[in-house]
């Protein structure tokens, strides 16, 4: 392996500099003597969830709010933000890493990656970023959308089942209204946490309870 020569790839895929600081600083992690990743990624998490944000409200004309909600949750995830660092060949190019797990090896890429494409807010402009973010992230739409395809609940069944988990559990927790017009509260409870939504129906509101469910895992993992 050449360092320099897969930071020069790197940096040109990116559209960076290969000597740029920033770029040397979104590559070392809190370990390393210097300033880290940290701030970079602080802001890249709020570029990239802009970016994926305006990509499926422009892309998905026909959707509705529980549809964007769980395209964008796939989309911004740890795990595809890792995914797409290990492409790249980010890893060898991390400075100080000293965990070695898969867990933590993934979760230092999602945060680099994020870090990364704060630089190219940065540096080149909004604009840029969110072509990089549609052009880089495109491959994983297909596995978004058919993420949303499968309704919330069971998008977060197999969430839970693939981290051995016990299933949710939905509660009825009230009625109010007149029959015809009935507004019904649930309650979803999982080993990483709970959520509450309404709907006009008990099936509506636990498909808005799984929904929120998902979300608030995402936020958890960042």
């Amino acid at each position: 392996m050449n360092p320099k020569s897969d930071l020069n790839t790197l940096a040109s895929a990116l559209g960076l500099e290969a000597e740029d600081p920033l770029l040397r600083e979104a590559l070392t992690h809190s370990s390393a003597e210097g300033r880290s990743y940290e701030r970079l990624e602080f802001l890249g998490d709020r570029v990239l969830n802009l970016a994926v944000a305006a990509w499926v409200y422009e892309a998905c004309t026909g959707a509705d709010e529980g549809a964007f909600s769980l395209i964008h949750t796939h989309l911004v995830r740890a795990e595809t933000c890792a995914a797409l660092a290990e492409t790249l060949g980010i890893w060898p190019l991390v400075q100080s890493v000293r965990m070695v797990t898969d867990i933590a090896r993934a979760r230092v890429l999602a945060d680099v990656m994020e870090a990364l494409l704060a630089v190219v807010y940065l540096r080149r402009g909004e604009a840029a970023a969110r072509a990089l973010v549609e052009g880089l992230w495109a491959p994983h739409w297909q596995a978004a959308c058919a993420t949303e395809a499968k309704d919330a609940k069971t998008a977060l069944q197999e969430l839970l089942q693939a981290r051995q988990l016990p299933l949710p559990l939905y509660k009825d927790i009230a009625k109010s209204g007149p029959d015809h017009n009935a507004t019904f509260t649930v309650r979803i409870e999982t080993a990483l946490g709970s959520a509450e939504a309404q709907g006009a129906s008990k099936a509506l509101a636990s498909k808005a309870a799984a929904t929120l469910m998902l979300a608030q895992i995402e936020r958890d993992q960042k």
